[in-house]
């Protein structure tokens, strides 16, 4: 093992920050927050900090507001990446066909993703704003969109769609110009109509491309929080809180470390659990295409 690493400790050297990096900010983290997750450590008592074993748990499952972070949390992972997807599939479809000024459709496309998230949120609140808001303006109507219950959550993900929309448009239209264009006209020439070729031959060779773009924003989604705390800071009340606004809050606002770590142990192991579940699907799908 020395001499192997005498022979490429050029290549070790070079992945040593990467390496580093991930222990420091990565993996101590993980296991750190699973530790406080078992002590009563708060910033608001001096002698706190010791061993309670599972009570943190037992406190987070017997909490009035468990069952709506975690509605929430799969309402705002699963609506989003819907949403985005219904979008940036046909979005992709009609960018990788010729037009005229087909790099600057592109390149606008991209705005929104390279906006900072609270520059978005600012623009976003003032769409929504319920006495001068542009979206009030346009339909004619007073509507506090972002204080009403019955309207903040069509809100929220149309504003994470408009955020996330690039990033699977980006990946499909990638997906889409590495499929041979030979397979369509042979489509063609066998009385194909533009349906038939779509769902013959585009659907499933971008399915790899489609499972694995959904894993990254559905994991991405779960555990991102700055649209929802930019816009709403997970009110009212607790209607648009999700797991990670609950955990910022609880942390960081009520200053309980250790339930806030019990909040994201518990977060983190329905992800794992999904992406266990997802990958099965996935590779039971790949063998298919």
């Amino acid at each position: 093992m020395f001499q192997k690493f005498r022979k490429n400790y050029f290549a070790y050297l070079m992945i040593l920050p990467t390496l580093l990096y991930l222990i420091i900010f990565q993996i101590y983290p993980i296991f750190n927050s699973i530790w406080l997750s078992f002590t009563n450590l708060s910033f608001l008592r001096p002698d706190s900090g010791n061993f309670v074993g599972i009570k943190n748990y037992i406190a987070l499952f017997k909490d009035s507001n468990f069952p709506m972070l975690l509605g929430n949390s799969l309402l705002w992972v699963i609506g989003s990446t819907v949403l985005q997807y219904l979008i940036a599939v046909p979005v992709s479809i009609l960018l990788n066909q010729k037009m005229a000024a087909r790099g600057f459709w592109r390149g606008l496309m991209m705005i929104p993703w390279v906006t900072p998230v609270v520059i978005m949120g600012l623009i976003w609140q003032w769409i929504y704003d319920g006495d001068h808001g542009f979206l009030n303006q346009i339909l004619g109507t007073g509507i506090v969109w972002l204080g009403n219950k019955n309207t903040v959550w069509p809100a929220l993900l149309l504003a994470s769609t408009w955020k996330g929309l690039p990033y699977a448009t980006l990946m499909f239209l990638s997906g889409l110009q590495g499929i041979p264009k030979d397979l369509y006209e042979a489509g063609y020439v066998d009385g194909c109509n533009s349906w038939q070729r779509f769902k013959y031959i585009t659907i499933p060779l971008l399915k790899p491309v489609i499972f694995v773009t959904a894993l990254t924003s559905i994991v991405q989604t779960w555990t991102k929080f700055e649209v929802i705390w930019v816009l709403t800071g997970g009110g009212p009340g607790y209607e648009t809180s999700t797991f990670p606004t609950y955990i910022y809050s609880k942390s960081f606002i009520m200053y309980d470390m250790g339930g806030g770590s019990a909040v994201s142990v518990i977060s983190m192991l329905f992800m794992l659990i999904f992406i266990l579940i997802y990958l099965k699907v996935y590779k039971k799908n790949l063998s298919e295409v």
